[in-house]
């Protein structure tokens, strides 16, 4: 019995760090994901995109990361990532579109 009751406390000990997990907050490296994935959905939903030469995908890319500052839930994961938590994160990084990821952000876009 005593090797089943091990085999449960470490499944429960997994569940409680998914857990720990999902409810902690992003890290630096995840809001840059989150940023870097935004600036690529920002540029694939521009007019002409799928027939931008790559010198044109980056400038596009430039001239986004700069117009996304004014979208609060874009500015919050720059500018307070701490409060964006790992839900949010996993959320915004699976997002197919700006408006999907702008849905992610709940009060921290706010």
């Amino acid at each position: 019995m005593s090797g089943r009751r091990g085999t449960l406390a470490l499944a429960a000990g997994a569940v409680l760090m998914v857990a720990v997990g999902c409810h902690g907050h992003a890290s630096p490296d995840d809001c840059r994901a989150m940023s870097e994935h935004y600036v690529d959905l920002a540029v694939g939903e521009a007019p002409g995109a799928a027939s931008m030469s790559p010198a044109q995908v980056a400038a596009v890319r430039e001239i986004e990361r700069g117009l996304k500052r004014a979208e609060p839930s874009f500015r919050a994961v720059e500018d307070r990532c701490g409060e964006v938590t790992r839900a949010e994160v996993s959320c915004a990084v699976g997002a197919i579109s700006t408006r999907a990821w702008e849905g992610c952000l709940g009060d921290a876009g706010r």
